[in-house]
């Protein structure tokens, strides 16, 4: 597909958060998950998608989003909304390349580029929108039937322990996460879902509360100081930064002495879980892991 951002002016946008309530959902909003991303981007032969990475720890995040739901509801379903909550689906914001929330992407037709960055005032994003809605006339997309609601994602149905563990997130009652996923890997230890799910709750345990500026301080000033650099880590594959997190531990091992070597190696199959064993940064800090251990 043709580079659709000659018709887009993004040159005027500026990032200012919004001051609007978060409200409900939207009428043409899809909340996604990594199961569901694949019939996300399938659906974008049919309407064009701001799909949109963000997070309850964005500062007047709730704000900006309420902002968006109202503009792509003016669209009256030539837009589509789909938003991905990072802590919850850091698999996603991995899969999707996200440095920054929130970000906001535009899926048309299979094809996923880069929108913008930060909380962009409704002034000009308003505009930015009218575009993107032209583009999808233009590239003859049919959208959602105007006030119908956006389809829902046929997912399967969760177990009560899924379920369980889902809610307990949502709620923030982590160690109700932990239990529930703990009692699925009892229930069966190959459970590759459940193990994935204790991982990213492990990793939002350690980082809640972290202030993410003094803890890449902390880590700048003191590179051999383990659990600083083990913080970084954890927050950047919170952020999405993976490389950087696998680099920076994999630099730990270099010269290490075996309980730190231990420790690493630890932290590391951990983040794997959180990313996915299908991820090719994985594949490849993996093989980086063993040639530095054996």
């Amino acid at each position: 597909m043709s580079d659709p951002y000659g018709m887009i002016d993004l040159s005027t946008l500026r990032h200012d958060a919004p001051a609007a309530d978060a409200g409900e959902p939207g009428v043409y909003e899809i909340a996604v998950t990594e199961q569901g991303l694949e019939q996300v981007i399938a659906d974008s032969d049919t309407v064009a998608t701001l799909l949109v990475v963000t997070s309850s720890r964005v500062p007047r995040g709730a704000e900006f989003l309420a902002v968006l739901r109202r503009l792509v509801d003016a669209q009256r379903g030539v837009l589509r909304l789909a938003t991905v909550d990072a802590d919850t689906q850091p698999r996603v914001a991995g899969a999707l390349r996200v440095q920054n929330l929130p970000t906001a992407l535009l899926l048309l037709r299979g094809q996923i580029q880069p929108l913008f960055e930060g909380a962009v005032a409704e002034a000009e994003l308003a505009p930015v929108l009218d575009q993107v809605a032209q583009l999808a006339a233009s590239q003859g997309l049919p959208g959602l039937a105007a006030g119908d609601e956006a389809p829902a994602e046929e997912d399967e149905p969760l177990s009560p322990l899924e379920q369980a563990a889902y809610d307990a997130i949502q709620s923030g009652d982590l160690d109700a996460a932990v239990a529930a996923y703990q009692s699925l890997l009892n229930e069966n230890p190959a459970d590759a879902e459940a193990k994935a799910g204790l991982a990213t709750v492990h990793l939002m345990q350690r980082t809640q509360g972290a202030d993410l500026d003094a803890a890449r301080t902390t880590g700048a000033e003191r590179p051999g100081d383990l659990e600083a650099q083990l913080l970084v880590a954890d927050l950047d594959v919170l952020g999405g930064h993976v490389d950087d997190a696998f680099a920076r531990l994999l630099d730990q091992l270099r010269g290490a002495d075996e309980e730190t070597r231990d420790a690493v190696r630890t932290r590391l199959l951990e983040l794997f879980e959180v990313v996915g064993a299908e991820d090719p940064r994985v594949a490849a800090a993996r093989r980086r892991m063993a040639n530095l251990l054996y």
